[in-house]
């Protein structure tokens, strides 16, 4: 039974044809029939990848159109491994879907796997590539462009039901400074199926530029990252981030931990976050109801317990913040004096307090 694995993301640029044409070679390797194909219409690079840019004559508008047969839209790359590249003059405005469909299904049929290419984003290009795969793959980089992209595009997933997705990082590297390190990624995005996780590689993306991919040993770190993919896709065997993480790219500098030490900017910043969480529960604190104060009073709680008890205390670091400190719990207590917060102003600063903790 045939597969088909779309591989797309928020964003361009963050690997999507790579990570086709070598998750391709490496299914094939393992001896599997793969046929990739580009869905990315008008911006098609897949071709550039597998190094067949000068053998495309014929795309799939054309075999959609039926301007070719099957054989003269298909370009082997090698045995067991066939590509067919996307429109270069026409964008999916002036493609027909139903069409374009049907001809992906059909052609997956002769393989054991089909991957889709897809075009960055979730528009109505997205949609009509991911409908008929079987599997999404969502492609992130160590960035946080990439990662908040990506998350946009899998609550739009969750929102209309459709669970069938995994989380491929790519490019990762293991301490290089300015990259968001795999642990921050996994532990911010919290993916529920993790695919793989690919290392940056400068003989793999060398490569890939002279259209040589297939070229690459085996024994390459990311092709044996890559590996644990394959297997993941082909036997269900949940991908060992402890293994993959020793692939990953050192640059021999190890980043700053729990004990570095902490700049003012940083000092800075926490004190307005104490600021800020400190004010706003003294507001809340202030605006509660008679009937609950005086349940809590009943409970004994409040006799019984000291009156810092299970409150955390803002360290003090350092006295630059106070004068705003001292001003956000003037404007809470004005505030209380005032009779409470409007509903119009309680709206507006949760939506603040949102976007801060975002």
């Amino acid at each position: 039974m045939s597969t088909i694995i779309a591989l797309a993301s928020g964003k361009g640029g963050v690997g999507k044809t790579l990570c086709t044409a070598s998750l391709a070679v490496s299914l094939q390797r393992q001896g599997f029939t793969v046929l990739a194909i580009d869905a990315d219409m008008g911006l098609r690079n897949l071709d550039l990848t597998f190094g067949v840019q000068d053998s495309v004559f014929f795309d799939i508008s054309d075999l959609i159109k039926q301007r070719c047969r099957r054989e003269e839209a298909l370009i082997s790359v090698a045995e067991g491994l066939d590509f067919l590249a996307a429109s270069q003059q026409h964008t999916w405005a002036k493609v027909d879907v139903p069409s374009f469909q049907y001809a992906v299904e059909s052609l997956s049929e002769s393989y054991d796997y089909t991957l889709l290419d897809c075009p960055p984003g979730r528009d109505r290009a997205y949609k009509n590539s991911v409908a008929i795969a079987d599997r999404l793959f969502f492609i992130i980089e160590p960035t946080w462009a990439s990662m908040r992209d990506a998350s946009r595009v899998m609550q739009f997933c969750n929102k209309h039901k459709q669970f069938n997705y995994d989380v491929l990082f790519n490019n990762f590297y293991g301490n290089t400074r300015g990259f968001v390190t795999i642990d921050k990624m996994n532990d911010v995005l919290n993916p529920e199926r993790i695919a793989g996780l690919l290392p940056h590689d400068d003989e793999l993306h060398e490569a890939v530029q002279s259209g040589a991919l297939l070229e690459v040993p085996a024994a390459n770190s990311f092709f044996r990252a890559m590996e644990e993919t394959t297997a993941y896709i082909t036997q269900g065997r949940i991908p060992d981030l402890t293994y993959l993480k020793t692939l990953l790219p050192c640059d021999g500098e190890e980043l700053a931990g729990d004990n570095a030490a902490i700049t003012q900017e940083e000092i800075a910043e926490m004190n307005r976050i104490w600021a800020l969480a400190d004010a706003e529960l003294k507001r809340v604190a202030e605006n509660l109801p008679p009937a609950a104060v005086a349940a809590e009073t009943e409970t004994g709680k409040t006799s019984a317990e000291p009156e810092n008890a299970g409150r955390l205390e803002a360290p003090d670091l350092g006295a630059a913040t106070a004068p705003r400190r001292t001003a956000a719990l003037r404007e809470s207590r004005q505030e209380g004096e005032r009779g409470g917060l409007s509903l119009r102003r309680r709206r507006s600063e949760s939506r603040q307090w949102r976007h801060f903790r975002r």
